[in-house]
């Protein structure tokens, strides 16, 4: 209600009688200062006195797009009402259709004021000059308003992206973090230094640039050493990330270093002093794609290069020799090898091995890894193969559950990026919880628990455990969200009675995890 305008007996503006209850929504986006949340307010508030309508409610998008609904809590919470029967009003107060959304499907505008209109709730219009009643003449002035809404945000859009793509020509960075290694530099008109940017800083005049500069030095000689290992050391990139996690050598987002981490290193042409802009595209919101090489902005020379340009082309010429596709034949000669020299087979001996394929791609190839296993002669007890099986299956869940829950989180309005190698989560950048499985294990002469196992290297603030049933160890039946200091020893043994130490921290639906995190982001400076 902070946006309301609040009309007294005193005021110019007759108050209402025999009043209806509305509800406003306010957005405002960067792209015009009179659409501010204040002047909506200010006009629908004397709509309002005119309808004999009486504002009871405030949902509010400040600094939103309205290219989707995404991120808008606002508005997102307004429909929410609608549809469970909170909503205590019957009208819908809105500046003008721009305001509602600028969807680049007209539908889906359409849509959201449908769901209003069939719980009996009208979406008024406020400066438009169409009363939006139903008439035949009120739909087509209407359906033209969200098509000229969305039309301007496309031009908008070519006009934005030629002035980036001109900027990005020049040398200047065009937004986002930069890779290991570098860091950025903010200049004036002129080119000179005004400082370095950390992380989450951003110019504030509109005559700065942002350019890109080596980083320091510490990381200079990592960076290196990650195109030495891989040109001519020959390591695989999984085999490079478990070398500088088993020397503790943090990267710049604090999480452990994985194979990915490494193949964006390697690729990434920074590193000779060059910047490349446009290799994706995400117009409008909509759709990310990759661009081919003949779009993209690449400038050149803008720094002393970090890493030998002839080393960088070894390694792209490597990488490009790396995604060839393998035969069935030489994934499974792969396999034999390994067999031979470890006289058995497993996931943890496959990933530990320099140059073999990854056990998820004979499981996708094979239809499972027993297949592969068995192609190549080796048949161990079916209690191991029934684990492997359930192994895999519950590492499937986790990705799923992860995913859910991301999506939840997104649609409160904080964001949510969950790394599939490390399995970390990463909520409005200021938050990490650690995905686990815990597994039912029955030890002799123990009662029966289940484990949660550390991890080499403690990427998070919170660990959320996902506990497995007994009898099949494959579905999730509830969750723990646990600080990082319960993991004081090897592993955490999760028990079934209530009067376990951990018991406080049991979250028996999804529901219950997403508001325990929502609570500690909100509770988190930021």
């Amino acid at each position: 209600m902070a946006n309301a305008l609040i009309v007294r007996p005193s005021s110019d503006v007759l108050s209402p009688t025999n009043a209806g209850r509305a509800a406003q929504y306010v957005r405002m986006s960067t792209d015009h200062q009179r659409y501010s949340t204040q002047n909506q307010a200010a006009a629908m508030a004397v709509y309002a006195a005119q309808h004999s309508l009486v504002i009871v409610r405030t949902y509010a998008d400040e600094g939103r797009s309205g290219l989707r609904i995404h991120h808008r809590e606002g508005l997102i919470e307004l429909i929410d009402d609608v549809r469970n029967s909170r909503a205590d009003f019957d009208h819908i107060l809105v500046y003008d259709v721009s305001r509602w959304g600028r969807f680049q499907d007209v539908d889906e505008s359409a849509y959201y004021e449908f769901i209003c209109r069939q719980a009996g709730i009208k979406v008024c219009y406020c400066a438009e000059e169409f009363d939006n009643d139903g008439s035949v003449i009120a739909s087509i002035v209407k359906n033209l308003k969200r098509v000229m809404a969305a039309e301007y945000s496309r031009e908008l859009s070519v006009k934005v992206h030629t002035g980036a793509c001109r900027v990005a020509s020049l040398g200047f960075k065009q937004g986002g973090a930069v890779s290991y290694g570098l860091q950025r530099e903010l200049v004036d008109e002129d080119g000179r230094s005004r400082c370095i940017l950390a992380k989450g800083q951003r110019k504030h005049l509109h005559t700065d640039r942002v350019v890109v500069r080596p980083g320091p030095e510490r990381e200079q000689r990592v960076v290196a050493q990650i195109f030495r290992e891989y040109v001519v050391h020959r390591r695989s990139q999984a085999s490079i990330a478990r070398l500088l996690n088993n020397e503790q050598i943090p990267n710049h987002r604090g999480t452990p270093w994985s194979d990915a981490m490494i193949g964006n290193i390697l690729s990434n042409e920074a590193y000779i002093g060059n910047s490349v802009y446009n290799r994706k595209s995400f117009r409008l919101k909509q759709v990310m794609k990759k661009n081919p090489p003949e779009l993209w902005i690449r400038a050149t020379g803008l720094y002393e290069p970090i890493v030998d340009k002839s080393i960088f082309l070894k390694a792209q010429e490597l990488l490009k020799d790396q995604y060839v596709r393998l035969s069935d034949e030489h994934l499974l000669n792969k396999l034999q090898e390994a067999l031979s020299v470890h006289r058995k087979l497993s996931v943890s001996i496959m990933a530990a091995m320099d140059g073999m394929p990854s056990a998820a791609l004979y499981a996708y190839r094979f239809g499972s890894l027993r297949e592969a296993f068995r192609r190549v002669g080796y048949v161990n007890s079916e209690r191991d193969f029934d684990y492997l099986d359930a192994r895999q299956q519950s590492d499937g869940e986790l990705l799923r559950q992860a995913s859910a829950l991301a999506t939840r989180i997104r649609a409160f309005g904080a964001a949510a990026i969950f790394d599939a190698e490390t399995k970390v989560m990463t909520v409005d950048s200021r938050l990490t919880i650690s995905l686990r499985i815990a597994r039912y294990y029955v030890a002799p002469r123990h009662a029966p628990a289940w484990l949660v196992h550390r991890r080499k290297i403690e990427p998070a603030g919170l660990i959320l455990a996902l506990r497995l049933d007994e009898e099949t160890n494959r579905e999730v039946i509830d969750y723990f969200l646990l600080p990082l200091k319960e993991m004081a020893k090897e592993r955490i043994n999760l028990t079934a009675t209530p009067r376990s130490r951990f018991a406080a921290y049991r979250c028996p639906t999804v529901n219950d995890v997403l508001r325990a995190v929502m609570s500690k982001v909100a509770a988190l400076p930021t």
